[in-house]
């Protein structure tokens, strides 16, 4: 198999005995090749600019179909956030009673006497109590503060999507 240079190397060997019909013939080929070579670049940049063109629709599409999804999703989140946060306060609830009932009890524990000691058992009862229910609300605010929190964060971040998302329309 000879390479193109070498094709023309011989062609343009026998060019010089070749008639001028012969070289006009080759002129209109290689014409016509050239012509055909920039239909094709011509053609191609045309085809890529379109299938460019075509993926960026594709993908907005894509994204507004995503978004309107999302948007439809929205009740059904709320419900869960509702539910959940209606779970939360049963359980809350019960906790509550639940360390009522043990502060109660914490209350009833009989009285013994400590030979040798002034205190007695009943003045640390109280004292008892009200360390538990100290401890108790510690927890409860933690949890109340850490909820907050996690609210705040949740929200600041949506704020700032939000502000990223602005930006990019107030630029055109």
């Amino acid at each position: 198999m000879s390479t193109k240079k070498e094709e023309q190397k011989q062609h343009s060997r026998s060019s010089n005995t070749t008639s001028p019909q012969e070289a006009k013939k080759e002129v209109e080929r290689l014409t016509e090749e050239a012509k055909k070579r920039k239909e094709a670049t011509t053609i191609a940049k045309k085809l890529e600019t379109v299938v460019v063109a075509n993926g960026l629709d594709e993908s907005k599409d894509n994204i507004r179909q995503a978004i309107k999804e999302t948007i439809a999703e929205i009740p059904r989140f709320t419900q869960i956030v509702k539910d959940f946060q209606e779970t939360a306060m049963d359980i809350s609830d019960t906790f509550i009673e639940s360390q009522r009932q043990i502060v109660s009890s914490l209350q009833l524990i009989p009285s013994r006497d400590i030979s040798g000691s002034i205190w007695s058992s009943w003045t640390f009862q109280p004292i008892i109590a009200d360390l538990y229910l100290r401890m108790f609300r510690v927890t409860v605010d933690t949890a109340i503060a850490t909820n907050k929190l996690v609210k705040n964060m949740i929200f600041a971040n949506l704020e700032a999507v939000s502000a990223l998302l602005r930006q990019p329309k107030e630029v055109r």
